[in-house]
């Protein structure tokens, strides 16, 4: 038997979707019956019988509206056994400056690498670029050839490898799904956000892990590209958002044709019409943040978000005369402990001290819950 769908590699698989799905309706009807759903789970893997479940659709509106297509608790577990495999395969061939959805990277290493690329150009420029309707343009042919070329040269299982990636990747989540909160409403995404709209060979859904690691497989070739064949030195991505800084505002223009040109010819991609060419000393607005060479500040809608939740919150609170809830206390806090994870890698002791009301009195009196 294949050690990829062997039991102990789903029940780590379980354990590490387990992580992240805690207490969630899906999770404990899971583990309501867990051996026996492992087993079972096992046993369709590795006789390649493996069917994929109902996925939950609904729509984000932070920070703008999107949809969502959310896979089963079973599924996500089959999704982390497919990429557990992956990804030490890729990894090695990933360049240092993409920052999404990787183990010690992140946003907010980002947000220092871009200020140190301003500091080490001084008074220069930076291009930032960004991909229209990126996740619903990936191409699944090109993915899937990217996908088994490194496969085929690994030592990998490659049957039960690229079964599983097939599978993953050219399921169709609108052919089975729940959606929830207002249906109408996905009349108001435009044609090229929305897997229900888009040619069926392509787009990836929004919401799983194997969207966001297949997202990076299929930047790759485009990254080294970057860093290799134009020799940008310093060169940012995060998802489908993309920085380059130089002392030379002639060059980026340069290079941002080389890479418009590379993104449709190779991989069917175009680039949103706000591209961004701006002197260093008017902002990098990037991840949350305003980044200057010598100071970042927190975005300002990302401060008014939190107003806003903060605001809410206090309003319930009041309203109920000081007996809220736990749950929604807790959920509050999270907010909050959000928040000011995100500030403290800003300049933001007044921000802190003027909206986070960190150094306040608690505004929960506890003792009446």
């Amino acid at each position: 038997m294949s050690e990829v769908f062997s039991f102990s590699t789903i029940y780590r698989a379980y354990m590490a979707c387990r992580k992240n799905k805690r207490n969630t309706f899906n999770q404990l009807a899971f583990e309501s019956n867990l051996i026996e759903n492992l087993w079972n789970l096992q046993g369709e893997l590795s006789t390649y019988r493996y069917k994929i479940g109902r996925s939950l659709c609904f729509l984000t509106t932070s920070p703008k509206l999107r949809e969502v297509f959310a896979a089963d608790f079973r599924d996500r577990v089959v999704h982390h056994v497919l990429v557990h495999e992956l990804e030490p395969l890729f990894e090695r061939k990933f360049i240092h400056d993409v920052y999404n959805n990787r183990k010690e990277k992140g946003i907010h290493l980002a947000q220092k690498q871009a200020q140190r690329y301003m500091r080490q150009t001084p008074n220069g420029f930076y291009l930032q670029l960004d991909i229209k309707g990126f996740f619903y343009h990936l191409d699944k042919e090109i993915l899937f050839e990217k996908i088994k070329k490194e496969v085929i040269e690994s030592t990998l299982d490659v049957s039960s490898i690229l079964y599983l990636s097939r599978k993953i990747l050219f399921h169709d989540p609108t052919q089975d799904y729940v959606f929830k909160g207002d249906k109408r409403k996905l009349a108001l995404l435009p044609e090229h956000k929305t897997l229900f709209k888009i040619p069926k060979r392509r787009g990836l859904p929004i919401g799983n892990l194997t969207s966001q690691f297949f997202a990076n497989v299929y930047m790759n070739d485009f990254d080294n590209f970057v860093k290799r064949g134009l020799k940008v030195k310093r060169y940012i991505r995060y998802v489908d958002d993309f920085v380059l800084f130089s002392q030379s505002k002639e060059q980026l223009k340069a290079w941002k044709a080389e890479i418009q040109r590379y993104l449709w010819e190779k991989l069917g991609l175009i680039l949103r019409s706000d591209t961004k060419l701006k002197p260093h000393s008017e902002g990098l607005d990037f991840l949350g943040y305003i980044i200057r060479p010598d100071y970042t500040l927190v975005r300002q809608r990302v401060v008014n978000n939190y107003k806003y939740k903060k605001a809410k919150y206090l309003k319930e609170y009041e309203a109920q005369r000081g007996k809220m809830g736990l749950a929604q206390i807790k959920q509050f806090l999270s907010v909050q402990a959000s928040f000011v994870s995100h500030a403290k890698h800003a300049n933001s002791y007044n921000l802190m001290n003027k909206v986070g009301n960190i150094n306040e009195t608690d505004p929960f009196d506890y003792t009446r819950i």
